[in-house]
């Protein structure tokens, strides 16, 4: 499973999706929970397949791989919660140190199955963090934590992958990132091949579409202004890699998912 990091803004996300979704793999530095109340969804977690029934939720934890799929079309409903971990402070363990043993959980209870419902129809933030602390509190008392192994390449790994996800917008070069972190840019390239299995400039590409993406989806900025926002150096340049991801251009992804989310 190949992920590529998510542009995710700094405050709670909450999607209430009515049908079972595609979504390929990625990873981000929020807790991300969903929650099925009817039917159900696939997904791949850190490279392990589940299907969560109607009734269940998972959890996953900061820079866990993760992907939504489906083996049939079929109406279904539930809600994904994407929740930045600076807000919890000290109150929960710290995300980026553990990981569950199953991300997956079966008997949740009435208070948290309430807490998922009322939290679709919240329109202010206070009320939406309030929430999103029962959820989780609540969830993680259910979840057998591990603490993680750290290794010191899988590390660097992280810290590249999390440095483009924040700087994405900025011009990276290997140069840049090898001065940033202090190795060599041969070493940088050795890692894009061997860990993320892309080159540098294509790995770019595919975060500044999907940051792209996502504004074509939720803004009526002027497509120019979208790919100068995302980082590419000319039209013509965002115009070929989006393509090459989605297979259609940047006027007709908008055509076609403007309004939607994952999707």
């Amino acid at each position: 499973m190949l992920p590529f990091y998510e542009f995710q803004p700094e405050e709670i996300k909450i999607i209430n999706n009515r049908r079972e979704i595609n979504y390929r793999a990625h990873t981000h530095k929020q807790l991300e929970i969903v929650y099925v109340f009817s039917q159900g969804q696939h997904m791949d977690i850190d490279g392990e397949k589940y299907e969560i029934d109607a009734g269940q939720a998972a959890v996953i934890f900061p820079f866990v791989p993760h992907e939504y799929y489906r083996n049939e079309w079929r109406d279904t409903e539930h809600i994904l919660i994407i929740i930045p971990t600076e807000l919890f402070g000290s109150i929960l363990p710290d995300f980026n140190d553990v990981a569950a043993e199953n991300p997956i959980i079966t008997d949740i209870d009435d208070i948290t199955a309430t807490a998922f419902k009322e939290i679709i129809n919240c329109t202010e933030n206070a009320e939406k963090i309030a929430w999103a602390i029962l959820i989780v509190s609540k969830l993680v008392k259910k979840l057998t934590l591990t603490r993680k192994e750290h290794l010191p390449v899988a590390n660097l790994t992280q810290k590249i992958v999390l440095y483009i996800g924040e700087n994405f917008q900025d011009d990276i070069t290997l140069d840049t990132l090898a001065k940033e972190f202090n190795v060599s840019k041969f070493y940088i390239s050795h890692t894009f091949s061997n860990s993320i299995k892309m080159s540098l400039p294509n790995y770019l590409a595919l975060v500044r579409s999907e940051y792209a993406a996502e504004q074509l989806r939720t803004t009526n900025y002027s497509v120019t202004a979208i790919s100068n926002d995302a980082g590419f150096n000319s039209q013509s340049t965002f115009n070929r890699a989006f393509k090459r991801i989605y297979n259609m251009t940047p006027a007709e992804y908008r055509e076609r998912f403007g309004g939607f989310y994952k999707a």
